[in-house]
């Protein structure tokens, strides 16, 4: 992966936007996407999230471990959009340690204080893109 796009990624995952989304798919490809915004990316290929509600998320990604972060940025005053794509796998489900107190110390900081942490989710990236592809000619 590029370093441009992996500090591009670390700079938009850890600002926790409240655009930030993941999409993830079942076993029978039903798609989903829920808004995920208290996570950290915690190295070159690993982010760590909160997860407080998104039932089906969850049910999708321990079925196939497979997920997409979406943070999309728009500029309406200059017609403009910027962000990221981080491809990811579900490495780790946890209830407990270091990664768990990590992102609950970080859920703390946040608007959704008041919500228990259910878990926190270990993401391996697999890939990271652009928002948009298109090149302009």
């Amino acid at each position: 992966m590029e370093r441009q796009l992996i500090e591009k990624a670390r700079e938009l995952i850890n600002a926790n936007h409240i655009s930030t989304t993941l999409s993830t798919v079942d076993q029978e490809y039903n798609v989903n996407i829920a808004v995920i915004s208290v996570m950290e990316m915690i190295g070159d290929d690993t982010i760590i999230a909160a997860r407080f509600g998104a039932d089906k998320t969850y049910a999708n990604l321990k079925a196939t471990g497979q997920g997409v972060f979406m943070v999309l940025l728009v500029d309406e005053a200059r017609q403009a959009k910027d962000g990221i794509r981080v491809y990811v796998e579900l490495q780790d489900d946890l209830t407990a340690g270091e990664f768990y107190d990590r992102i609950k110390q970080r859920l703390k900081q946040t608007n959704y204080s008041s919500f228990t942490l259910k878990n926190c989710l270990v993401f391996r990236i697999t890939n990271i893109l652009p928002v948009s592809l298109l090149k302009k000619e």
